[in-house]
């Protein structure tokens, strides 16, 4: 069962709610509970023919804000539905959390409530960013702001495992991402990080530029939270960028021939099929969606979390970490 936090995102449960019905129609062995406050969730619900579709509505008095300190809000709203939804991850009720809310408070919630996995010092935000080959799996996407060179390397050993078990990839090509090729170039960290890298049994494509991460050169790059964030964002500005560029420089008489070009691009590079961020390294299943999410990308996160579910993901990592592995 896939718990989904009905209230999150900027849109709640007008669009949460279809988009996680529309997941469940689409998926055989899925089930639904969704947790927010219940009147809402149930008028949203009554616009669907659900039917006799496995879905559950868990009431929750409280909710939590985006702008709340996620720390202060995991103590003080027990009852909001990322706190009770994770909670009920741990108790075993759930198998996988899905939230559009507070990336902070998902990401607290996991820490304080899930934990760590034994063999784990820091947790990962892994999300997947269309490249010109199809899609690379970056991480810390921005659980963390700092990092050592062993950090990097457990996130690297932890893309190998999604990209292996989820993606399907025999021998995923791992990079790290850099100001250089060269495995002298870059901080102290990223210097000391390209050894243990290359050290590893990983399949080690080496550093890649900023301006390779879009041209399918890797399948899993590595990076800190803090400039993986900073990617992420940059990546997530380009379509509105390419619309702007079109709408502001293309000569009105053009602009009909550049449309379905521009239209091809921009559902690329559309997050809504990519079905959110995982939280790897956590002894659970937490997928962050994008607060701006559409019915389309709850379905994708909907699924996704299915599917890392059945995967036993937790596991799967937790035995490739083991230092008796």
């Amino acid at each position: 069962m896939v718990a989904v936090d009905a209230m999150g995102g900027d849109f709640g449960p007008a669009v949460v709610v279809p988009g996680a019905v529309a997941a469940l129609r689409e998926a055989a062995d899925l089930s639904l509970a969704l947790y927010g406050d219940e009147r809402a969730v149930r008028a949203e619900l009554a616009k669907l023919d659900v039917g006799a579709l496995p879905l559950a509505v868990r009431h929750c008095s409280q909710d939590i804000e985006m702008a709340e300190s996620p720390a202060a809000a995991i103590r003080g709203k027990p009852d909001s539905p990322i706190v009770r939804a994770i909670a009920d991850h741990k108790a075993g009720a759930v198998d996988a959390v899905v939230s559009a809310g507070s990336t902070g408070a998902m990401v607290a919630a996991s820490l304080i409530v899930l934990g760590r996995l034994p063999s784990v010092d820091r947790p990962a935000i892994a999300v997947r960013i269309p490249t010109t080959h199809g899609h690379v799996l970056l991480l810390d996407a921005g659980a963390n702001v700092q990092n050592t060179p062993a950090q990097l390397l457990s996130f690297a050993e932890m893309g190998d495992v999604y990209a292996r078990e989820v993606l399907g990839l025999t021998a995923p090509r791992v990079a790290l991402l850099n100001i250089g090729e060269e495995e002298s170039k870059g901080s102290e960290l990223l210097v000391a990080a390209h050894k243990l890298l290359r050290a590893s049994r990983l399949n080690f494509a080496g550093n890649i530029e900023g301006r390779r991460l879009l041209l399918g050169d890797a399948d899993v790059v590595v990076t800190d939270g803090f400039t993986g964030n900073m990617a992420l964002k940059l990546v997530e500005g380009l379509a509105p960028f390419l619309k702007s560029l079109v709408e502001h420089r293309v000569p009105a008489g053009e602009r009909a021939g550049v449309a379905g070009a521009l239209g091809a691009l921009l559902r690329h590079l559309d997050y809504a099929d990519t079905g959110g961020a995982l939280l790897l390294g956590i002894a659970g299943v937490s997928v962050i969606s994008h607060g701006a999410s559409n019915e389309r990308a709850i379905r994708s996160a909907v699924l996704a979390a299915g599917r890392l579910a059945r995967h036993d993901i937790p596991a799967r990592l937790q035995a490739r970490l083991a230092p008796s592995a």
